[in-house]
């Protein structure tokens, strides 16, 4: 079994924080992408209602940019919860440095060796 130590642990949350922020990013771009496509169709189908095509072909141009604007929505939706994750894992980090890192500094100074973690555990 692997063991955690505290500067893998950080160095992993603040991995996460950065692939999240980053795939975050991404989901904010194909909405924005699904927002300027549900545009232009919506202009095909106003395009194609003035030309007085039949209301099915019409309809169908208007419900595929209806949910192409339901899809940036969504994306933008799941950017934020990206966001809030970035942010608590930041946090996260943080937090872990402000309580821990002058014990692991001081563990990292020692001329002795640490016993197992087992040693320290209570029964």
């Amino acid at each position: 079994m692997a063991e955690t130590t505290y500067r893998k642990l950080r160095a992993e949350v603040q991995s996460l924080s950065r692939l999240v922020a980053k795939d975050g990013e991404t989901i904010r771009q194909i909405g924005r992408r699904a927002a300027q496509n549900a545009q232009a169709v919506a202009r095909v189908a106003d395009s194609l209602a003035n030309l007085e095509v039949d209301t099915h072909t019409t309809g169908e141009a208007k419900d595929t940019a209806r949910i192409m604007r339901g899809l940036s929505q969504a994306s933008t939706a799941a950017a934020s919860a990206a966001d809030n994750v970035a942010g608590a894992a930041r946090a996260a980090d943080a937090q872990a440095r402000k309580s821990h890192a002058g014990v692991d500094e001081q563990v990292g100074a020692m001329t002795v060796r640490m016993a197992r973690a087992s040693f320290y555990e209570q029964e």
